[in-house]
């Protein structure tokens, strides 16, 4: 055996190790490039983003256990290609749409191209759209995969909400995944209410309430009010930076709505379930 023969294998091992570092370095950077090149590309990104980067940073860990009731929604997601959702309340919703949430979730799954239905009328909660004539216009003509129900304007009529949930899901074949948000900005301002927390009271609150008829009725439950509370109460900012009139979100404010959209569909690390 010549005595440089171990010399020379390793310095063979050294240039494949290297070149195959190269062409992985090569790979993600023309693959981060071209994430890039597309959000570029993209107004509503670039604006939204814009907006964000000036803010801070938006501190929220969705439940682990999240998702439950979305599963076709989440395979949507991964594989695509495309995700119907329709968002059905007031004027908080109409809001929480103009986030621009569905271009952060594209970004995270780009196989997947969500089609966002707005559909909302001005202080109306689903007392209004539990009647077939309105319930057929405002949701079931657009036969979602998806149906995202929010606001403030609920009269806090749980049943309103649950008939509307039974009403979609005898109508329409295959039934839509559901998610109930709970509410978000309002005239309320978390930093000196009383009554806020960060966790779901088990209270007879309406977001209590609105937790227990997602349970009951098995669909997604998402609760906005306290990464939103928390934001506003911890940011160093006053609550009207955030707000275009008393009770509406202005393009800040819409950008936290958005960012805990983003948060919650999130891919989940390999340690979650």
């Amino acid at each position: 055996m010549p005595l440089d023969s171990k010399p020379e294998s390793t310095y063979r091992s050294f240039l494949v190790l290297l070149l195959t570092l190269m062409l992985a370095a090569e790979f993600v950077f023309v693959g981060w490039l071209s994430a890039r090149g597309a959000d570029d590309d993209d107004p509503v990104l670039r604006r939204i983003d814009a907006i964000y980067a000036d803010m801070q940073p938006l501190e929220y860990d969705p439940p682990a256990d999240r998702w439950q009731h979305i599963p076709r929604t989440i395979d949507r997601l991964r594989f695509g290609p495309k995700l119907k959702v329709v968002m059905l309340g007031d004027s908080i919703v109409n809001d929480t749409s103009r986030s621009g949430w569905e271009k952060l979730v594209e970004r995270m799954y780009p196989r997947c191209t969500i089609e966002k239905i707005t559909s909302v009328r001005g202080s109306t909660g689903c007392w209004y759209y539990r009647d077939p004539e309105q319930l057929e216009t405002y949701v079931l003509r657009h036969k979602p995969d998806l149906l995202m129900i929010g606001g403030i304007s609920h009269r806090n009529d749980i049943e309103s909400i649950r008939a509307v949930i039974r009403q979609v899901r005898e109508a329409l074949n295959p039934d839509p995944e559901i998610i109930l948000m709970t509410p978000v900005f309002g005239p309320d301002d978390p930093r000196d209410d009383p009554d806020w927390s960060y966790a779901v009271p088990g209270d007879d609150s309406f977001r209590a309430r609105l937790k227990r008829l997602a349970e009951e009725e098995q669909v997604e439950f998402l609760d906005m009010t306290g990464p939103w509370g928390r934001y506003i109460r911890t940011c160093g900012e006053d609550i009207h930076w955030f707000k275009r009139d008393y009770i509406h979100a202005n393009a800040k404010g819409e950008a936290i709505l958005g960012r805990i959209l983003e948060r919650y569909f999130a891919p989940k690390t390999p340690q979650q379930p």
